[in-house]
C-alpha cells in the first residue's frame, strides 16, 4: 500500500501485517492489521515518538489507538494462512481487502516492458531499467505535477515492476524444469 505524503508531494509506502492486539482496556483479543513502513517491524513502530497509531480492524473500519493502551501485540504466524484463520486465536482476516495479483491472461508482461517474449535476460533487463526511468513517480514529482498523476506513476511503476518479476520468474522455472 502507499500513502501520499502532501507535504514532501511524495507517495510514502506500508506494509500490512496482520496481528492480534490486546488492550489494556479489555482481555479480548483483536484482530487487526498494523500499517509499517518498508523494513520496519511491528517493534519499532511501537517504539517511535508517536502516541497513537492506525490499525485497520477485521470489519475494514480503520482505529486509531493510543500505544500506551496496548498490553500485548501478536504477529499472525506466517502472515495470512490459506484458510483465512489465523493460527493464534481463530481470528478471521478473510474480510482484509486483499492484494490480487493482475491477471496473466489480460496481463501481457512482455507488452508492459515493450519487448518480445524471445528477448534475452539483458534485453529484458535493459528495457525494465529503460521503462523504469519512463515511469518512476520521482520523474514527476520533479516537475510539480498534480496528485492524480503521481498516483498514475505509482501504478504504472508497480506494473513494470510486476512485470519484470513475473517474466524472471517464469524463465528460473523453466530453467528449473530443463534441469529435472
Amino acid at each position: 500500500m502507499s500513502a501520499f505524503d502532501s507535504k514532501q508531494k511524495t507517495y510514502r509506502h506500508r506494509n500490512e501485517v496482520d496481528v492480534v492486539l490486546t488492550l489494556s482496556t479489555s482481555d479480548t483479543p483483536v484482530a487487526a492489521t498494523m500499517f509499517l513502513s518498508l523494513g520496519e517491524r511491528a517493534s519499532d513502530l511501537l517504539n517511535d515518538d508517536r502516541a497513537f497509531i492506525p490499525v485497520r480492524l477485521g470489519d475494514g473500519d480503520t482505529m486509531i489507538i493510543a500505544k500506551s493502551q496496548i498490553a500485548s501485540i501478536v504477529e499472525a504466524a506466517g502472515g495470512k494462512p490459506a484458510n483465512g484463520k489465523s493460527k493464534i486465536y481463530g481470528e478471521d482476516f478473510s474480510t482484509h481487502a486483499k492484494k490480487e495479483e493482475p491477471p496473466s491472461k489480460t496481463f501481457d508482461p512482455y507488452a508492459m516492458l515493450r519487448i518480445q517474449p524471445t528477448a534475452s535476460d539483458q534485453e529484458v533487463r535493459a528495457a525494465y531499467k529503460a521503462r523504469m526511468k519512463a515511469v518512476h513517480p520521482d520523474t514527476f514529482a520533479s516537475l510539480g505535477l498534480d496528485e492524480e498523476i503521481a498516483k498514475a506513476a505509482v501504478l504504472a511503476t508497480q506494473k513494470v515492476n510486476y512485470a519484470y518479476q513475473k517474466i524472471m520468474r517464469d524463465r528460473s522455472v523453466k530453467q528449473t524444469d530443463r534441469k529435472a
